[in-house]
C-alpha cells in the first residue's frame, strides 16, 4: 500500500467518474464548450472514461494519470474500443509537454490532491494564449471546522481543501484570468452510480480504506460542496 491509499483504492475499484454528479455531469459541462478543432489534456484521466467520450466526439484528446494501474485500464478500456489513443503515465506537477501545446485542459477531482503551487503554474505553462482550464473539484463551507478537516487531509493525502474563494485566488495569483467558480451543494446534483472495473485481487486492507472514506464522506457532507472552475490563460 502507497503513501496515498485511497487513490490506490480508487484505482483497485477502477472507479469512472468519482466526483458528485459523475460522467453525466461533465459531459453536460463539456458540451457547453466549443471544443472543435481543440487540443485536450486531461490530467488524472484514471480509467479513461471522459477520455473515451472526447475521442468519440472526434476531439483531440490526449489522457494523463500518474497511477500506473490507471493508465493500464484506461488503455485497456481505449483498445478494447479501437480508439486510438493512449494514456500515458506523467505528472501533472512537472509534465514533459512544451509550452502553450493544448487549448483546453480538464481535470475532474485531481489539482486538489496535488501541490497547487507547482500544479497550477504547470497548467498555466501548458495552455495556449486564451486557452481554458476545466476543473471540477470538491470545496469547503465555511461550516468546516479544523478537526475534520485535519482529518479530510490526513487520510486523502491532500496538502490543502480550499474554499471556492481560494480557489479563485491561487488562480489568479498564478496568472489566470476570467476566473469563473460555480459551487453545486450535493444535494442538487442526480445521485449517480459510478462505473466500476475492479481488479481480480484487493487486499482486505482496502476495505478498511473504503470504510473509512464513507465515514469521512458523510461526516463531511454537509461541509463540503462541488465546485465547477473555469479559467482562461
Amino acid at each position: 500500500m502507497s503513501n496515498n491509499a485511497y487513490t490506490d483504492l480508487l484505482a483497485l475499484i477502477g472507479i469512472g467518474g468519482a466526483h458528485p454528479g459523475g460522467l453525466e455531469l461533465t459531459k453536460t459541462t463539456l458540451l457547453k464548450e466549443n471544443l472543435e478543432d481543440k487540443k485536450l489534456l486531461e490530467i488524472g484521466c484514471g480509467t479513461g472514461q471522459t477520455s473515451l467520450f472526447l475521442h468519440a466526439m472526434n476531439i483531440d484528446i490526449t489522457p494523463i494519470d500518474n497511477h500506473p494501474l490507471m493508465i493500464e485500464k484506461a488503455n485497456h478500456r481505449f483498445a478494447e474500443h479501437q480508439a486510438g489513443i493512449t494514456a500515458l503515465q506523467m505528472d501533472i506537477e512537472k509534465t514533459e509537454f512544451k509550452d502553450r501545446t493544448f487549448d483546453f485542459i480538464l481535470s475532474e477531482s485531481v489539482l486538489s490532491f496535488t501541490d497547487t503551487n507547482k500544479t497550477i503554474p504547470e497548467l498555466f505553462r501548458l495552455l495556449k494564449d486564451e486557452g481554458v482550464l476545466l476543473a471540477f473539484e470538491m470545496t469547503k463551507k465555511g461550516t468546516m471546522h479544523r478537526e475534520l478537516e485535519d482529518r479530510m487531509k490526513q487520510f486523502y493525502n491532500m496538502p490543502r481543501i480550499f474554499s471556492n474563494k481560494e480557489w479563485k485566488e491561487a488562480l489568479e495569483q498564478h496568472g489566470f484570468k476570467k476566473v469563473e467558480v460555480s459551487p453545486f451543494s450535493l444535494g442538487e446534483l442526480e445521485p449517480s452510480e459510478p462505473e466500476i472495473n475492479p481488479s481480480e485481487v484487493i487486499e482486505d486492507t482496502y476495505f478498511e480504506v473504503m470504510h473509512q472514506h464513507e465515514k469521512l464522506t458523510y461526516e463531511s457532507q454537509e461541509h463540503v460542496e462541488l465546485t465547477i472552475i473555469r479559467a482562461q490563460r
